[in-house]
């Protein structure tokens, strides 16, 4: 009876401190949207749609963090020139910056908001753009997010980190990038999923301190026997 009672002790521990590392892993981790083609529109550059992420990330004090990930492609020479927003939530920010925020981003990337315009191929999708960030002009395109870079962005917003999530989770926000320099010289657009990334370490986590118990269980009770 005082091991039933210790092990359920620990059980309810173990689950506690689970959970606990997962909520923090999902709070205070980006929470990554990958980007998919948009179909009927142009293939050039469906091959590499999965090069691309949408990472956001609660900063606090209602700001959040949305940045734009390129992968390495040494192959390739393609750059995303623009990012588009279709917000119809509706505005789900209270602040809207500028440029991209150089301390969140990685390389050579600058980029200013502007307004007009919308994503190429968007409409397939109903895609509506409320603003874009384009890259500032400059020697080979190099302030535009090339392979390797990333364009990080903070927003303010008006409501909680998880109304974020819940926005882009049912297309009520979505970001759109327009990618150029493909072979050939052909562009093409992607918007973000709203299927989020898994998180595969909080799940191996998980699963690795519920089998743990189990050992523990099994083990005492044959030392018992």
């Amino acid at each position: 009876m005082i091991f039933a009672a210790k092990l359920k002790n620990l059980v309810v521990a173990g689950l506690i401190g689970v959970g606990v590392l997962l909520g923090a892993s999902q709070q205070a981790g980006a929470v990554t949207f990958p980007f998919e083609n948009i179909p009927g529109a142009g293939v050039a550059g469906d091959a590499y749609a999965g090069n691309f992420s949408l990472n956001v990330t609660d900063l606090g004090s209602g700001n959040v963090l949305f940045q734009i990930v390129s992968a390495a492609a040494p192959a390739l020479n393609y750059f995303i020139r623009t990012i588009f927003v279709d917000d119809t939530s509706p505005s789900a920010f209270t602040t809207l910056p500028s440029a991209n925020d150089q301390s969140h981003s990685v390389g050579t990337v600058n980029m200013t908001r502007s307004s007009g315009g919308n994503l190429p191929q968007g409409n397939n999708v109903g895609f509506s753009t409320e603003f874009n960030f384009n890259r500032v002009p400059g020697s080979a395109n190099a302030n535009a997010i090339q392979q390797s870079e990333t364009g990080g962005f903070v927003f303010g917003v008006s409501g909680s980190f998880a109304s974020i999530i819940s926005a882009l989770t049912s297309g009520e926000l979505r970001f759109g990038i327009h990618l150029q320099g493909l072979p050939g010289g052909a562009s093409d657009s992607f918007v973000n999923s709203v299927t989020p990334v898994p998180l595969p370490a909080a799940g191996i986590l998980l699963i690795g301190a519920l089998g743990g118990l189990g050992f523990a269980a099994r083990r005492k009770k044959r030392m018992a026997a």
